[in-house]
């Protein structure tokens, strides 16, 4: 699977997640659903999506906190800048 192709699967899992509430919005909760959906059990696979995740907040399409109760990882919300 490609970089584009990881992000895309991960974007969509960061989407679903945020639309089911703040509970969901965690690190784990998205990279598992992902490797759930993609059934990722091979380790170069598992770093490869790992990879992507940290190129999600690198590129600044995600940021670290939900809110200000919950301000750093593994809670996470979309840039403002694609949020709206």
């Amino acid at each position: 699977m490609s970089r584009l192709d990881f992000k895309a699967e991960l974007m969509k899992s960061v989407r679903d997640c945020l639309d089911r509430g703040p509970g969901y919005a965690q690190e784990m909760v998205v990279l598992r659903e992902t490797a759930e959906r993609l059934r990722i059990t091979d380790l170069d696979e598992q770093q490869r999506m790992l990879t992507c995740w940290h190129d999600l907040f690198n590129s600044g399409e995600l940021s670290w906190g939900y809110d200000i109760d919950n301000p750093n990882a593994p809670f996470f919300h979309l840039s403002h800048r694609l949020a709206g």
